[in-house]
């Protein structure tokens, strides 16, 4: 059976398969394009099922990066059988599918758009649900003020809501943990790794890898790289920022005001951080290597590998000067070409 997930919420395909497999005894696979071998793989599966085999889950992540020739391979494939389920994540689908052998499924699954609050409060309420979390109408409007149309934030928010209120959170528990805690754990996380205090990432590993998923914290120190790099490039180079500079930067490029103050090393009189001014460490071409390296390491997390072990080893990376060695190198072999 091929099941076609149609759409642009990666989120909502990721909960749907979660939720397809749990309590199911199958072995699941997860394929990317760039597999070696992976037609073969589909097509063994399809034949039959071993004696003491379990029926198998097949999750093509990225079929829209694959060639036209191999997706024609695909959807000329016998996966009929009751023992093989695959699934398909795609933007969209064309006439093609229906021509496909056996029994074939599509389920859309779209993110509201971005000017349609109702439909994202019921989308928030029905995320908070997949995960064990009960989001009355009030909970999901505070939990949206604070994510904006941000599918991913909106699922770390929820994480930490049931890390911390457990499940059923109050209004009153959004504005304590989510705008209160502007700064969680996993942020301060981040915050460490990029204010350059590795004892102090490498202590915190253990509890961020227990208390979040693996996605939530790939996701999120991805995005804390990209909010820098944002900020480092609109930001004007300067050894100390007003309150000024951080409202107006917050406000064109989207991020929270705590966050671009933090990264501007900003103080608020009340702070507990020693304030550390990233524009003064950090250049454009720098953050593409660690940005680029947190791709591969969100790509190895999707593949159900540690967690704990990619980001001990970026940790050793920003540790040892790495991505700032590759900068160098980039730049003279720039200046060889020119």
């Amino acid at each position: 059976m091929v099941i076609y997930l149609v759409g642009d919420s990666e989120l909502s395909k990721e909960l749907y398969i979660k939720e397809y497999l749990k309590g199911k005894d199958v072995e699941y696979h997860k394929i990317f394009a760039d597999d070696d071998g992976k037609i073969e793989e589909l097509k063994n599966a399809g034949v039959s099922l071993g004696l003491f085999s379990s029926a198998k889950v097949y999750d093509l992540v990225d079929f829209d990066e694959w060639s036209k020739s191999e997706k024609k391979q695909f959807q000329s494939l016998d996966l009929s059988g009751n023992w093989v389920t695959v699934f398909v994540r795609t933007e969209k689908v064309g006439k093609e599918v229906t021509r496909i052998p056996g029994k074939v499924e599509i389920l859309t699954f779209e993110k509201p758009k971005e000017w349609e609050e109702d439909k994202w409060l019921n989308f928030v309420k029905d995320v908070a649900s997949k995960i064990g979390v009960t989001c009355h109408e009030e909970v999901a409007k505070s939990i949206f003020k604070f994510t904006g149309p941000d599918e991913y934030a909106i699922l770390a928010e929820l994480e930490k809501l049931q890390i911390y209120a457990g499940e059923h959170p109050t209004p009153q528990d959004v504005e304590q943990i989510v705008f209160k805690r502007t700064i969680s754990k996993l942020d301060e996380f981040c915050f460490a790794l990029s204010e350059q205090n590795y004892s102090i990432a490498k202590n915190m590993l253990h509890e961020i890898c227990n208390n979040y998923e693996p996605i939530i914290i790939s996701y999120t120190v991805s995005k804390h790289f990209i909010e820098l790099f944002n900020i480092v490039v609109h930001a004007p180079k300067k050894p100390d920022y007003k309150w000024p500079d951080v409202a107006n930067l917050s406000k064109e490029l989207g991020i929270l005001s705590p966050r671009v103050a933090r990264f501007l090393g900003f103080a608020f009189k009340d702070s507990k951080y020693k304030p550390v001014n990233h524009v003064l460490f950090y250049s454009p071409k720098l953050l593409k290597n660690v940005i680029e390296y947190l791709y591969f390491i969100d790509r190895r997390v999707k593949l159900s590998e540690d967690v704990k072990i990619l980001l001990g080893l970026f940790i050793s990376k920003l540790e040892s000067g790495e991505f700032a060695k590759a900068f160098e190198e980039q730049n003279k072999q720039e200046q060889v070409e020119d």
